[in-house]
């Protein structure tokens, strides 16, 4: 904690709260009583998601000993929403959390949901701030945006897309691998047995093999158009969708839980 730095604090008991100098450690402070900067290296990466006109926040996801993948009173913060026009977190269960500690040892699998809300619509950007121990330099960090079915390396760069404004829970993924835990065989397999077709502006969504379990539609901006859950079949037609001349995004849920997003063009 940097001097003049302002944080929230949400208290469990009603026993004091003590702070101390050993808390500052890295802080930039050249004074103070400022003790000695330890060595220690964690595995932290810090995200920013923002926009032209101003808005921030901030969250941080870091892999610790003694944190595990459930919720950690220690190691996780829940986000308070502080922000009047938006707010980012990642997801573990119901909590929407501003820091969340992952357990040790670090897997390449691990996989963490991000969620976002935003009471304006238009164009943001996520980012990786900085970064620690491995994410310095060893590991990619991927932002998958299932949406748009694009799996991007921020390690390259920074993401930026559209929205509209909205609570968005399920939009972003963080992962660590270029690609899905499908093997190449079964991605394949799954491509070539789920179809989505166009006529006389009726989306019709057929599945050879599992049965569809839920399909959403969206526009390119991130608004839902249509939304069908316990589909339970194989096949399902969608008709008198808000659209003219334009590309939609269909996302398709099956049962065995796999997701493919297919982009169709509305003439």
């Amino acid at each position: 904690m940097a001097s003049g730095q302002g944080f929230f604090v949400k208290a469990l008991t009603n026993n004091p709260i003590q702070f101390k100098n050993n808390m500052r450690l890295g802080a930039i402070n050249t004074q103070f009583f400022k003790t000695a900067k330890e060595t220690e290296v964690q595995d932290r990466v810090w995200l920013n998601f923002t926009n032209t006109q101003g808005a921030f926040k901030q969250i941080l996801l870091g892999y610790i000993e003694e944190a595990t993948n459930g919720v950690d009173v220690r190691y996780d913060a829940t986000s308070f929403n502080a922000n009047a026009y938006i707010d980012f977190y990642s997801v573990n269960g119901a909590k929407k959390l501003s820091i969340q500690g992952r357990a040790l040892p670090f897997e390449k699998s691990d996989v963490v949901p991000l969620g976002y809300k935003s009471t304006i619509a238009g164009e943001f950007t996520i980012a990786i701030d900085h970064a620690e121990g491995i994410f310095s330099g060893q590991q990619k960090v991927y932002l998958q945006d299932k949406l748009k079915d694009v799996i991007y390396d921020l390690s390259t760069g920074d993401y930026t897309f559209k929205t509209e404004a909205g609570t968005f829970a399920d939009r972003f993924e963080i992962r660590y691998a270029s690609k899905t835990t499908l093997g190449t065989g079964d991605f394949d397999t799954a491509e070539n047995t789920l179809f989505v077709s166009v006529k006389n502006k009726e989306v019709k969504v057929t599945s050879t093999t599992e049965n569809i379990k839920e399909v959403t539609v969206y526009d390119i901006t991130g608004k839902l158009l249509y939304d069908k859950k316990k589909v339970n079949s194989a096949e399902l037609q969608i008709q008198n969708l808000p659209v003219a001349h334009q590309v939609i995004l269909v996302k398709v849920t099956l049962e065995n839980n796999s997701i493919q997003t297919k982009k169709i063009i509305i003439q």
